[in-house]
């Protein structure tokens, strides 16, 4: 890979799996709902998560408002609000026969998450500032303080958010930065304008109305979803990420092994492998410094003792004073 592709900093827009639903606890993750010390430290577990507490104060979500509020202050759980506005729309889930609390899967995919992040160091500075923050775990955060930047950045991708799918129809706005990278995680409802049924007598007058239709969102078959997908990633750079020095991101398969490799999760391991080797550079970087100043300083002080020496030995000679 050349320095320059290297160097680019990219968005990431992860599209997830059209679900039917999602569970009480996957909705608790998102806003770290009765998430306490036990939780996040049994989440750590897996060395590929990296939750850090300390920095659980910094989460947030923008509500219907169009606010920044702390994660968590809809008094109403995400996945609550999913069935409220799936009512609203006059949409039926279907039903499990044997089951009838769990939601058959034949039934239609009526919500789609979707991830935005993008390179490290952007957003990292975004919500850190210059703040020193250790991603190992190692050490606590909690006097760490939340930046403008990633606010600005946030609200940027809300209002693009609600520019596509309707403001009415994100149920969950949610900015981590208690991870490696901050990032958002969008949860939408795909709507759609479809005629109205029921008996017209014209079809000028048959009106539309709002309608579930993950079809008439995201596409009819396999192929209008990717190509919809990809179209999410110019259409996010052009609207939001370049204002942030983002470049438009790539889907993982159109990357060579090396990208793929660098757009890897890093796990805390390797985090603390990177620390240790920038400590080490830092480290070699001052004891060079410190030798390189008493080298100097060696010199100066020889200058000045052969000066002297000089003087003395002028002095002795009578040259002193002579023209």
């Amino acid at each position: 890979m050349s320095l320059e592709i290297k160097d680019k900093h990219y968005a990431a827009v992860h599209v997830g799996n059209p679900a039917k639903s999602f569970s009480a606890s996957e909705s608790n993750e998102a806003e770290r709902r009765g998430w306490d010390e036990e939780t996040y430290r049994l989440k750590n577990h897996d060395m590929n998560n990296h939750y850090d507490i300390t920095r659980k104060h910094l989460n947030f979500e923008i509500n219907g408002d169009g606010e920044i509020v702390p994660l968590g202050s809809n008094p109403i759980p995400l996945h609550e609000r999913l069935l409220q506005r799936l009512e609203q729309l006059g949409f039926k889930q279907y039903k499990d026969k044997n089951n009838p609390s769990v939601v058959a899967n034949n039934s239609p995919n009526c919500t789609i998450g979707i991830i935005i992040s993008g390179d490290h160091d952007v957003l990292t500075r975004l919500a850190f500032g210059d703040q020193k923050v250790d991603f190992t775990l190692k050490t606590s955060n909690a006097d760490v303080r939340l930046r403008q930047g990633i606010k600005d950045w946030a609200k940027d991708t809300y209002a693009w958010a609600c520019e596509r799918w309707g403001e009415e129809n994100i149920i969950g706005f949610d900015v981590h930065c208690d991870e490696t990278t901050p990032h958002i995680h969008i949860q939408t409802i795909p709507v759609a304008m479809t005629k109205a049924r029921g008996r017209a007598s014209t079809t000028a007058e048959r009106g539309k109305q709002e309608c579930v239709s993950f079809a008439g969102v995201w596409g009819k078959n396999k192929y209008e979803f990717n190509t919809s997908k990809e179209q999410i990633h110019t259409d996010y750079h052009d609207k939001v990420g370049y204002k942030y020095g983002l470049e438009r991101g790539e889907h993982i398969s159109m990357l060579s092994p090396e990208e793929r490799r660098n757009r890897v999760h890093k796990n805390k391991a390797v985090l603390e492998a990177e620390r240790q080797a920038k400590d080490a550079v830092a480290k070699s970087r001052a004891e060079k410094k410190a030798v390189e100043e008493q080298k100097a300083r060696i010199e100066y002080d020889i200058v000045e003792a052969e000066q002297r020496k000089s003087d003395c030995y002028q002095g002795k000679n009578g040259y002193a004073g002579r023209t």
